[in-house]
């Protein structure tokens, strides 16, 4: 398997903080700010997967790729902690079991089979596994960067809790519609995606309501879902530790 091929979605967000470091370590003055910024650090993995995944390699195969993918956000958050960064947000990977893109593209395919969907959510649990697996790795990661910098705040953000909270209960969080169900499509059915005409061509056409939304196309979220989303990690509900607005304040 070529995993340098497999790779090169998060190998551009790597090169970015290679980029960074290097501009922080040439330049003394903005060094300096480092130390009271909030770096906020994107999920990082879940298109490696999908890509093994859409080169019809297994759930097993996508798996392997979890220590290596790992390794490589743990080098990354070295990097910037070694250039003085204190107060670290980490992203965790997204349920993609969840995506209605996924589960219309998979759903009379070879992941989706009797018994597959999560019977609160509706999500495709093996490709949700991958998501835990992976966070799971994260996390133990992070735990290690802890101890080996104390002095430096490193939170991780639990994007998946936020997202399935929404898919179990998407009422109380002010949406209308199905949480699975596409804004922006044109498929009908139980996701409204149209995988021959993604959003924007010819055939799919826009909801009249996107607040009513969680996802806007099928892959990416409604403003108002990031909206939720973002909220519950600013409040401390989906963060460990446990944060408030108060830790990103400047004294």
């Amino acid at each position: 398997m070529n995993t340098e091929l497999l790779l090169n979605a998060s190998a551009m967000k790597f090169s970015e903080i290679f980029w960074f470091v290097m501009m922080i370590d040439e330049y003394v003055e903005e060094r300096k700010i480092t130390a009271s910024s909030l770096f906020v650090v994107g999920e990082m993995g879940g298109n490696d997967y999908l890509n093994a995944i859409f080169q019809n390699r297994t759930l097993d195969e996508a798996k392997s790729f979890v220590p290596g993918i790992i390794d490589a956000i743990r080098s990354s958050l070295a990097e910037l902690i070694g250039v003085g960064a204190k107060t670290v947000l980490v992203q965790g990977m997204l349920p993609i079991g969840c995506e209605p893109r996924l589960l219309e593209l998979f759903k009379h395919g070879r992941s989706a089979g009797n018994g597959d969907y999560d019977s609160e959510t509706g999500c495709l649990t093996s490709f949700n596994e991958l998501a835990e697996l992976h966070n799971r790795a994260l996390n133990h990661a992070l735990d290690e960067l802890r101890r080996a910098h104390p002095g430096t705040v490193i939170v991780y953000a639990d994007l998946y809790r936020a997202v399935t909270d929404i898919a179990v209960s998407p009422r109380r969080y002010g949406f209308g519609c199905g949480p699975l169900f596409a804004c922006c499509g044109g498929g009908g059915g139980p996701y409204n995606v149209r995988l021959a005409a993604r959003c924007g061509d010819e055939g799919a056409a826009a909801c009249g309501e996107p607040s009513e939304y969680v996802s806007w196309d099928g892959i990416h979220y409604t403003e108002a879902a990031n909206r939720v989303i973002a909220r519950g990690i600013v409040e401390g509900q989906y963060t460990t530790p446990p944060i408030s607005l108060s830790v990103f304040s400047s004294d």
